[in-house]
């Protein structure tokens, strides 16, 4: 099995941030750092020294049904990927937050579960399945982490649908907007210097988020000052049976240690932990995450033992995510802990 070039046309691009709060200097408060998402210890570590659980297509059945563009619901056993609201997330711990989007114009607001401007969607082989807007999750998302200091938390926006020019520049003259009604100048902020300060900086300073952007909007926005591109990202495959999904360890973490470059330790790495196969996603998502949970111990030790810069396992996508996908997470964390106080970068 061929493992995804970095750089491919689904290169992301860190926002770091599309919120463009322009050139606002967030001022630290007395705060200080004694957990990161709940790791004793961890305040001492930088970002990527970190494994962050996340949720694939985080808010496609987050609001219970979708619906196609004609207004039919769409079967959640195709196009669901979660069954727990963004907030629900949030107290399991996720900390990545993944968003393919597309756009409803305001004359095309027709329907009452439709809200104009960028919408979560879900798309399937033969059509897309609408959610509900972005910004009703950003909303959850930026409620949660003011609530919760230790918090840091990355979301990314790696596709739109349709993937056509009018949809693009749609979402090019309304995401940036979009972030600013949520996160303005008050609570917790982006960072740019997520790959140069510790853990400690961004909980201290109150940024606390890390955000990605598909190369189509970058250079097309007016970000600020934390605006940072990200022109390479190890990303397993997302379309393998019995490889990508929870089923192999072994040969996922040799295909991972092979990758072109994998020592470059501050390009992230990506894990997809789903089924993919003819099953319905509902039935077949659940019983991968939960059950093979403990498998992803096996991928990250490997992954720190196969690459002599001691990079490590950043992100992970899973479908309906549960706790103890998020526990046996956690637990590679607490060891990062430990294993980077010996191997500082």
């Amino acid at each position: 099995v061929s493992t995804q070039s970095t750089g491919n046309s689904e290169t992301m691009i860190s926002l770091l941030v599309l919120l463009g709060v322009a050139a606002t200097t967030v001022i630290a408060d007395d705060y200080k750092c004694t957990t990161v998402n709940g790791i004793e210890g961890a305040c001492d570590l930088m970002f990527y020294q970190q494994t962050y659980a996340g949720s694939r297509l985080s808010g496609c059945g987050a609001y219970g049904s979708m619906y196609f563009w004609s207004g039919i619901s769409a079967t959640a056993c195709t196009y669901a990927t979660q069954d727990k609201t963004i907030t629900q997330q949030l107290q399991m711990g996720i900390r990545f937050f993944d968003f393919d989007v597309g756009y409803i114009h305001p004359s095309e607001e027709s329907l009452p579960y439709w809200e104009a401007g960028p919408v979560l969607v879900s798309v399937g082989s033969t059509a897309t399945a609408y959610s509900r807007s972005l910004k009703k999750a950003l909303l959850e998302i930026k409620t949660f982490m003011d609530a919760n200091r230790d918090s840091v938390v990355s979301m990314r926006i790696k596709r739109y649908y349709p993937q056509t020019t009018e949809i693009r520049d749609h979402l090019i003259r309304t995401l940036k907007p979009t972030f600013d009604s949520v996160f303005g100048d008050d609570g917790v902020q982006p960072t740019f210097y997520f790959t140069l300060k510790p853990l400690s900086y961004m909980v201290e300073s109150n940024e606390r988020m890390v955000l990605y952007l598909a190369r189509d909007f970058w250079g097309r926005l007016e970000s600020d000052f934390r605006a940072a591109s990200w022109t390479n990202v190890f990303e397993t495959p997302e379309n393998v049976y019995g490889y990508s999904n929870c089923h192999n360890p072994n040969q996922l973490s040799e295909d991972i240690v092979h990758m072109d470059g994998i020592n470059k330790r501050n390009v992230p790495l990506c894990v997809n932990w789903w089924i993919t196969s003819s099953q319905c996603v509902s039935s077949s998502g659940p019983v991968c995450t939960d059950t093979a949970a403990n498998d992803l111990k096996i991928v990250a030790q490997k992954v720190l033992d196969g690459t002599h810069l001691d990079r490590g396992v950043n992100f992970v996508l899973a479908d309906y995510v549960s706790d103890k996908y998020v526990g046996v997470i956690q637990e590679i964390n607490r060891k990062a802990v430990a294993y980077y106080k010996n191997r500082p970068w």
